[in-house]
């Protein structure tokens, strides 16, 4: 009797502790919302108790949430289901959280909706009922988002009939419906590479950067994931319908540009190769690889062509001003370029225009050389950790994008070393979150705690916690 009681309270506590971090962050994300719903937007213009207000129960929320993840590291598959269910109940009913992308979303949806090329008109620029809650950054400038994702945002702004909170609630619509059929799809993807599915499902699904940026910050990221990852399954399922997984992933980067990467190992997950070095393995299938990707890239091409056709609008996305490196970022190129910054006598954006485009092509070259170990070796590794290194090479990095390629990861061959400094690296972006959308931190104070906490988690968790 004891013993069931004992281990009845063992599997209710980190359900408890996750919905009282998710329920602590739905409080800070009313509280940062405009006036009179909330205090006002966060941000370093605030007084310091405002920016305690925002910060302090998201800080205390992000770290319950974070402690209940890696409590649940060994559930099984309805275990996370259930846990995921419970945790996201307090987040898909808040107001955008730890982020105001949403608003820049509706705005650019009721740009579309009343008919204008969202190419040519700028953000705030005609009027509105968004455009007042657009983030400074993306005030006047025109969007660089590809056709997808402004046709959704468009259909959510007329679905809510351009009403506020509605709409506001509506953009999380589609997000939810993206985790959740991440989520259904892992364990699949997961089974046909010979990987544990609940594994993948706590890294892929029941991890603190998707149920605070993907649900709870709604961000469009997830949508075409949720494309991709269907690609991917549709290759693993169905091997001769591989093609289609291409277009799938066409599709994904008519929502998120970097997602067509994701080519790579939708192509070459149905090839069948001798578990032989990286040599041998391209001198024995360089033609057939080569033609898959051609092929592949293709059905991406499509997959691509179809919304941009629909829209009428082209390519306009490729020379918006609303860049996202254009803000200040917690990027590698931003932080180097502030140091050279520092130390030299050269401007700011002196220092970026040659520093970016280094790191950028460096990025290149660890993602090429990930391609020669990993691509036919193993495909969903090189998807996963080549959409990391681009995210960490990009000139603009925000936490989320950390999931391009990261709701993979559970999916690959980790051993324990790797998940903990997986763990520490969300614990990490988590850090950076709060500190910088919240409290107001500069970039560096929140860098050195983020890494000092990420090392401090690799180097402590217990390897029975995981």
């Amino acid at each position: 009797m004891n013993t069931g009681y004992h281990h009845r309270v063992q599997r209710s506590t980190p359900i408890l502790i996750g919905f009282t971090g998710a329920a602590l962050l739905c409080v800070s994300a009313w509280l940062a919302t405009p006036q009179p719903w909330g205090l006002g937007f966060a941000g370093r213009g605030n007084p310091v108790p405002v920016r305690w207000a925002h910060a302090g129960p998201a800080g205390l929320g992000a770290a319950l949430l974070l402690v209940a993840w890696i409590m649940s590291a060994k559930c099984d598959v309805k275990a996370i289901w259930r846990r995921f269910t419970i945790w996201t109940m307090p987040l898909v009913a808040c107001p955008p959280l730890l982020s105001k992308d949403v608003w820049a979303y509706l705005e650019q949806g009721w740009i579309v909706f009343r008919g204008y090329n969202p190419y040519e008109v700028a953000l705030t620029s005609i009027g509105g009922p968004f455009g007042v809650f657009v983030d400074s950054y993306w005030q006047y400038t025109t969007t660089v988002y590809p056709p997808l994702a402004l046709q959704i945002q468009g259909l959510v702004v007329a679905l809510t009939h351009s009403h506020r909170w509605m709409a506001l609630l509506g953009m999380r619509v589609p997000g939810v419906i993206a985790v959740v059929a991440i989520g259904l799809m892992l364990p699949r993807i997961a089974r046909a590479v010979g990987m544990d599915e609940g594994r993948t499902l706590w890294l892929g699904l029941l991890n603190p950067l998707v149920l605070v940026h993907f649900i709870g910050g709604a961000h469009n990221d997830a949508w075409g994931i949720a494309l991709a990852v269907t690609g991917l399954w549709i290759a693993v399922a169905r091997p001769r319908a591989w093609v289609l997984g291409c277009v799938m992933v066409g599709l994904a980067m008519a929502i998120k540009q970097p997602l067509g990467l994701w080519l790579v190992p939708v192509a070459l997950i149905g090839m069948k190769t001798e578990d032989i070095e990286p040599r041998q393995m391209w001198a024995d299938n360089w033609a057939p690889a080569l033609g898959r990707l051609a092929i592949g890239l293709g059905g991406v091409i499509i997959g691509f062509a179809v919304p941009t056709i629909t829209s009428g609008w082209g390519i306009g996305w490729a020379a918006g001003s609303g860049s996202p490196q254009s803000a200040g970022s917690q990027s590698l190129a931003h932080t180097l370029s502030e140091v050279v910054h520092t130390v030299f006598p050269v401007s700011l954006p002196g220092a970026k225009s040659f520093v970016e485009p280094l790191i950028l092509l460096a990025g290149m070259v660890v993602i090429a050389r990930l391609g020669w170990s990993l691509a036919l070796a193993e495909p969903v590794g090189f998807g996963a950790w080549g959409l990391i290194v681009f995210a960490l090479a990009y000139p603009s990095l925000q936490p989320w994008y950390m999931l391009w390629g990261g709701v993979l990861l559970g999916a690959v061959m980790l051993g324990e070393h790797a998940i903990r400094w997986v763990i520490g690296a969300v614990a990490g972006f988590l850090v950076t979150s709060v500190s910088l959308d919240y409290a107001g931190w500069p970039i560096p104070v929140a860098q050195v705690l983020a890494l000092g906490l990420c090392w401090l988690l690799a180097t402590r968790i217990e390897a029975t916690r995981i």
